[in-house]
């Protein structure tokens, strides 16, 4: 595609305009000199009706007080300054008067920050977003293409998929899992070597029972998570007592459990009864003796 079907040669739309030292010399653009420094840019046309109009009264000496006005006697090409919000936008109409109340509009001009620009059309607009887009195509595609698998008969042509992502999210977590594993047990054995070291301030044996008493209530905390669902035995009717497993209740040592003595079975003697003679029996008598 040639460059020069997409911007002729009489195409401006490509360009802007800006003029430092006449800005330089009349002050910052206002509503009464916008349209005069526009008119010595290449978008101002020589042959408009303004032009005319100034070639008249050029040499009178007699400053035109109202363009718009004086305008509306010509037919033709014309522009006209139809926005401005000094001193940084300022919008120019090119249009065509067909008559004193008619014109149909033809180009559209805006100077921003001292830089007059040519306004798009909507044809220019919708041709620069299809370029846009059919490039991007074009560019997916001929990756596509240079990265297409081999033909198969049995398969055709079958693009590899490989779940990266997911393996990429299950190694993070479990390194995040070990990181934290690892991190416990630093602190536990840092822990450990501190209540072990000796110091030689006031407040030293306080600080190491301190240190001793949270390490065996960490090892209790992790002994007892790990054994949170495992079930105790039972013998003859009675829970066998933490200290027989292993187990310890607290970092301190509990007190020995001391059971009362009970007496021995067997008979008490209120249970205690004589034996009864047989049936119909009764006591011996004693002889007597001469």
């Amino acid at each position: 595609m040639d460059f020069n079907d997409l911007h002729p040669s009489d195409d401006y739309s490509h360009k802007f305009y800006i003029w430092h030292e006449w800005i330089q010399a009349n002050g910052p653009l206002t509503s009464e000199n916008a349209f005069d420094y526009f008119a010595r840019s290449m978008f101002y046309d020589k042959q408009s009706n303004n032009q005319v109009l100034r070639m008249q009264t050029m040499h009178t000496g007699v400053p035109i007080l109202n363009e718009s006005e004086e305008l509306k006697r010509f037919t033709g090409i014309e522009f006209a300054l139809v926005h401005a919000q000094p001193p940084s936008l300022f919008i120019i109409h090119k249009r065509e008067r067909l008559s004193p109340e008619e014109v149909r509009p033809l180009a559209a001009y805006f100077i921003m920050n001292n830089r007059i620009y040519r306004s798009p059309d909507v044809y220019d607009v919708l041709s620069n977003r299809l370029l846009t887009s059919l490039y991007a195509l074009q560019s997916s595609l001929d990756i596509l293409r240079t990265n297409r698998p081999d033909y198969t008969p049995r398969t055709g042509f079958i693009w590899p998929i490989t779940e990266q992502a997911m393996s990429d999210d299950t190694s993070k977590k479990w390194g995040a899992e070990d990181s934290a594993t690892a991190a416990g047990e630093a602190e536990i054995s840092a822990l450990q070597s501190e209540s072990q070291k000796p110091t030689s301030t006031a407040s030293g044996p306080k600080r190491q029972q301190n240190n001793v008493l949270m390490y065996n209530a960490m090892r209790t905390t992790a002994f007892h998570s790990r054994n949170s669902f495992s079930s105790i035995s039972v013998r003859d009717g009675e829970s066998v007592p933490p200290e027989s497993l292993g187990i310890r209740s607290s970092a301190t040592p509990a007190p020995a459990v001391t059971r009362a003595a009970t007496p021995a079975s067997g008979p008490t003697p209120q249970d205690t009864l004589p034996p009864k003679g047989a049936p119909g029996a009764g006591k011996k008598k004693k002889k007597r003796t001469c």
